[in-house]
């Protein structure tokens, strides 16, 4: 039930952060917070990253909501088992950014992005919050995939 409401709160989160924006931000014009690290702007990513795809909202429809029901199915099956923690926290915090931004992408037709890190090259990239978590989900995936996982030999699963 934990990780259900942790998915539920990202987004609830992030579409009240992205009405906000949308309602608050004026398209074009940018505002430094954090002592300029972090610049605010609205941006609309009619495509998947970086707008890959923009031409072909259709498509990009179809592979986000394919990615989203394979994730979801994916949520299912974990969230009964017993313990794996990390893996259920990276899979919540996942489908709830990806809710968010398939959710956008179907109901306005384009995602919204809303700040960019102050950075080099990273200051021409804008991304949202969903973006994070989704990021950060794949990283606790990641970390407990690779450190958490209990490995089976062959021999144990057909002695099981």
């Amino acid at each position: 039930m934990l990780y259900l409401l942790i998915a539920a709160g990202v987004v609830l989160l992030e579409t009240k952060v992205k009405d906000y924006i949308e309602d608050h931000k004026e398209f074009g014009k940018q505002q430094e917070i954090l002592n300029g690290k972090i610049i605010v702007k609205k941006h609309y990513n009619r495509g998947m990253m970086l707008n890959f795809l923009e031409d072909k909202k259709e498509m990009v429809k179809t592979i986000t909501g394919i990615f989203l029901g394979l994730l979801l199915l994916l949520f299912t099956v974990a969230l009964p088992k017993k313990g794996n923690k990390l893996y259920k926290l990276g899979l919540a915090l996942c489908v709830g950014g990806a809710i968010s931004n398939v959710s956008d992408r179907f109901n306005r037709g384009y995602v919204v992005d809303y700040f960019s890190f102050n950075y080099k090259k990273l200051k021409n990239i804008v991304f949202n919050l969903a973006d994070m978590f989704i990021l950060l989900g794949s990283f606790l995936i990641f970390i407990s995939s690779v450190f958490f996982t209990k490995g089976k030999s062959s021999s144990d699963e057909t002695a099981e």
